[in-house]
């Protein structure tokens, strides 16, 4: 049976904004009708008028990180029926192939042959005393130029077989990771200080199915604000994100080398190596993401 080459999947309550960026980055990628948000009960209109985005609803109910996990792998495993690849990222994610070796998402799938490819992650860094507000109909490297390693961003995003995603989806049962490929992962949590706090009270106020889980999703405004200007404060430097990005290298190796005692785990790496950089965008991903 012939197969679409690749599917790209998230899973939103109530995100306007990323969902917007989402969207418009992904449907350019992999083309819109290839693209499935699953709504968890938004009540914002934001998941109404999306084109040839396909919409699955799904009733509202506490945040509960190991049933959406699991429902989300269920959904991505259906798809593998019609597609060779999926992709499965949080809404304030951005994946991008290196434009040095493909044009989009669904060349990268088309020649890959891992059955499940981890991306290199960052988290995208606001300079709050230096940047303006963000705009979510632009693409954030025209606004935001610093990156930030981290290794809890390292995630499981394309797969070609069924996997079973740890919450947070950070690893999976099916593979150790491995960041050889030339894929990247943009995280825009940290991107935007003022849209950044709407969204942690939306989170904070959301019930969740218990008191001692997604702490970092409730902090109080002014650790969630003093963590983002420590980041923005690192030292800055440029960066290729080639093979022969040294700092790169070292990151990269230390995540791998992090999996060796963790074979057994349920988070088969590290997820607090954090950089202690900040990294410039390299020219040729500009505009691109």
């Amino acid at each position: 049976m012939i197969k679409k080459p690749l599917a790209v999947v998230t899973m939103v309550y109530n995100e306007p904004e990323h969902l917007q960026l989402w969207r418009r980055h992904y449907g350019a990628q992999a083309g819109e009708a290839a693209c499935y948000v699953i709504d968890h009960g938004s009540d914002d209109g934001s998941t109404e008028h999306l084109g040839q985005v396909n919409v699955v609803r799904i009733p509202r109910s506490p945040q509960d990180d190991e049933r959406r996990t699991r429902a989300i792998g269920k959904f991505c495993d259906s798809l593998l029926e019609w597609y060779d690849s999926v992709i499965y990222t949080d809404v304030d994610e951005i994946l991008l192939a290196d434009p040095a070796f493909v044009p989009s998402l669904t060349e990268f799938a088309l020649l890959n042959r891992s059955p499940v490819v981890t991306a290199t992650g960052f988290d995208v860094i606001h300079i709050p005393d230096e940047e303006a507000s963000f705009d979510y109909s632009r693409p954030f490297s025209l606004q935001r130029r610093h990156l930030r390693f981290s290794s809890a961003m390292c995630k499981p995003v394309l797969t070609r077989i069924p996997i079973t995603w740890a919450p947070g989806f950070h690893c999976c049962e099916e593979a150790v990771p491995s960041l050889a490929a030339p894929l990247f992962l943009f995280h825009l949590r940290y991107a935007d200080l003022g849209s950044g706090l709407e969204r942690l009270d939306r989170t904070r106020r959301q019930p969740w199915i218990s008191e001692d889980v997604g702490r970092h999703q409730r902090l109080e405004n002014t650790d969630w604000e003093n963590m983002l200007r420590s980041m923005a404060g690192l030292p800055r430097t440029d960066c290729t994100l080639d093979n022969r990005d040294e700092r790169l290298s070292q990151w990269r190796q230390q995540v791998e080398d992090s999996t060796q005692t963790r074979v057994h785990d349920r988070y088969r790496l590290d997820l607090h190596l954090s950089g202690t950089e900040l990294w410039r965008v390299p020219e040729r991903f500009v505009g691109r993401v």
